[in-house]
């Protein structure tokens, strides 16, 4: 299994504070600003399909698992959608992980703040840099995602919160990643940095229902820490079921890709709220994705697929 109990110094990470909801989420909305772009950054290296670890498989566990019954599952033609969490795992090769590495430490200097789930973050890094864009929307990349977690993947068509990278770092202020569940059901991190870089930013989750979260007290057994500790540790998680938060770094530095990917066979059961996404990046940024989603498709892998500029991957890539 991919977790151990997760408890440090004495320390819950119950403690960590939680999304805002109700009002305080309404006025994050408010104040939330567009992410930046035209930003001027150096060369890249190019994406290449070979970065790919086609042959990644890690640990798995089911919905099931975290207390939802089979009638809480979407199914497509008998095939239900399962997986929890995936992993820890690698699913880049080692040159691949260096490339992903530069590219995002050349990002950095757009990052802004928020305060509102991750304190330090840059979103729709894809529009940013053409190395992760082409990474994502990758054939080989998205069907070895697919085959892990065991439906058909395409990057999500919302495309400000598609790739974002969260920044940590031990200095001033301590930086976090609240209690939350994602709007996104089907979400990927790259670690790209271990243990030995920085101190705390230990991502931790809670293997139960959502609805059971609220009532979870310190010294919870469900309360889980994931074994990402490994540069390049990447790890599954069906983010909207599951409740999740990162440590504060203490000491040096974290800096983790995540990865949103949506599966267009399940795109009516899809679990983004719109004052979840504009919470983030604010209204105006929010309302003409949204709508896009919405539009009526006739054929879910070909047209969910045109709008995220994503090749087209099916139930029979899944092997």
């Amino acid at each position: 299994m991919p977790m151990s109990s997760a408890r440090s110094g004495g320390t819950s990470a119950l403690d960590l504070p939680r999304t805002p909801t109700g009002f305080q989420q309404f006025s994050h909305a408010l104040r939330a600003r567009t992410p930046r772009r035209g930003a001027t950054l150096p060369a890249e290296p190019r994406w290449r399909s070979e970065f790919v670890d086609r042959a990644a498989a890690g640990p798995r566990v089911t919905l099931r698992e975290f207390g939802y019954g089979s009638g809480e599952l979407s199914t497509w033609r008998g095939r239900p959608d399962d997986t929890a969490v995936v992993g820890p795992l690698q699913l880049l090769t080692q040159e691949g992980l260096a490339c992903l590495t530069e590219v995002c430490d050349a990002l950095e200097g757009t990052a802004g703040h928020s305060r509102f789930i991750a304190t330090r973050r840059l979103r729709s890094a894809d529009l940013l840099s053409p190395f992760i864009n082409n990474m994502i929307r990758d054939r080989a990349f998205l069907v070895t995602c697919s085959r892990l977690v065991g439906v058909p993947l395409i990057p999500h068509p919302l495309r400000i919160p598609t790739a974002q990278i969260n920044y940590g770092s031990g200095q001033g202020r301590p930086e976090i990643v609240r209690w939350h569940r994602d709007g996104m059901d089907y979400v990927f991190t790259i670690q790209l940095n271990g243990y030995e870089d920085y101190e705390g930013g230990r991502f931790t989750y809670f293997q139960g229902r959502t609805d059971e979260f609220p009532e979870a007290e310190p010294g919870d057994a469900r309360i889980r820490e994931a074994a990402c500790g490994e540069r390049g540790a990447t790890l599954f998680l069906h983010g909207s079921r599951i409740f999740h938060a990162v440590t504060p770094v203490t000491k040096g530095r974290r800096v983790v890709l995540v990865i949103s990917l949506f599966c267009p066979y399940f795109a009516r059961q899809d679990s983004n709220t719109f004052w979840h996404l504009a919470g983030d990046d604010g209204i105006a940024a929010t309302v003409p994705h949204w709508l896009r989603l919405k539009w009526p498709v006739r054929n879910p892998a070909v047209d969910f697929s045109l709008r995220a500029g994503s090749p087209v991957v099916t139930w029979d890539d899944l092997g």
